[in-house]
């Protein structure tokens, strides 16, 4: 599969403090602190290096405030989804299946 395109990453005025988290999260330096400054007087984060993206949203995951997106395609958010729905989401449920049996104090299952 080829990379996913990245529209846009969209850093909020109202939200980000500018602790820039997803700065440090980013592994391939998309981010830069911006010289503009938001309504808090903090200069914000901003996509220099968009073209580098990969959208794995680490910044987004790592931002206390929710305050970063990370916007792709229609289609290929679509095909993220549906990746998500057949592997990861079943995966997740074994797991919660796995420690709801732990927490019975059940270690082993007899077939």
């Amino acid at each position: 599969m080829a990379a996913t395109r990245v529209n846009q990453i969209a850093v909020s005025d109202k939200l980000c403090k500018g602790c820039y988290l997803c700065i440090w999260a980013c592994p391939w330096n998309v981010l830069e602190i911006s010289e503009e400054r938001n309504w808090r007087g903090v200069k914000k984060p901003v996509a220099t290096k968009i073209e580098n993206c990969r959208a794995c949203r680490l910044c987004e995951y790592y931002c206390p405030d929710f305050a970063i997106q990370v916007i792709v395609d229609e289609e290929e958010e679509k095909e993220i989804l549906e990746v998500e729905e057949r592997y990861e989401k079943p995966w997740l449920r074994r797991i919660e299946r796995r420690n709801e049996i732990v927490s019975r104090g059940v270690w082993w299952l007899e077939s």
